[in-house]
């Protein structure tokens, strides 16, 4: 499944812009599916389909706002379950209760693995790694992170002349140090080997 390097990792490609399209597991039987770039989920196993629009991962609701009746400050943060868009206030100031429209933060790590961006599903390709989690959204990513890892003299990829990407911003340049460090390559590459198989 994985392909030879692709030409945009030699340009300094930056993680966003693999973050197109995922393989998680199902929401319905845990298994092998696929989110495309619209956004669609379709599952290999149970042919489920699930469109865009419900998160199912972790979300945080907080709230930040003057009191409606004495403009005390208030603020409120709660897990997010996806069912309701506001937060019950009370002031401890004036004593007034009231609901309030809160801002929702979709978590992309959720009990310890990352998800996807879309719906907040745990991705497929992931697997601990020396009390590390490595991790890559779809079958590409997982290709440039294995070339990488497998190279003799590493380059972060990027062409001072020609590219318009700042240096700490491509995919090589933020990699963790797990990953850089040549004395894991070998373990690494089994590791990636397994999860091409998975």
């Amino acid at each position: 499944m994985l392909k030879k390097r692709p030409d945009c990792e030699k340009q300094g490609t930056a993680l966003s812009n693999f973050a197109t399209h995922f393989v998680v597991h199902c929401p319905k039987c845990d298994g092998k599916a696929t989110i495309n770039a619209n956004g669609r989920l379709v599952c290999k196993a149970c042919f489920h389909i699930k469109q865009p629009g419900h998160w199912c991962g972790a979300a945080t609701a907080y709230v930040s706002v003057k009191c409606r009746e004495c403009h005390a400050q208030l603020r409120r943060s709660a897990p997010w379950n996806g069912q309701w868009q506001k937060l019950a206030m009370r002031c401890e100031n004036c004593g007034d209760t009231c609901e309030y429209e809160a801002s929702i933060t979709q978590h992309h790590l959720h009990q310890g693995r990352m998800t996807d961006r879309v719906f907040g599903l745990p991705l497929w390709l992931q697997k601990e790694f020396r009390d590390e989690l490595f991790w890559a959204y779809n079958y590409e990513h997982l290709t440039v992170l294995r070339d990488y890892i497998a190279a003799k003299l590493r380059e972060r990829g990027i062409n001072p002349y020609s590219n318009t990407i700042r240096k700490n911003s491509t995919l090589i340049s933020r990699l963790p140090v797990f990953i850089k460090k040549a004395g894991n390559r070998d373990d690494l590459l089994k590791l990636i080997a397994y999860l091409t198989e998975k």
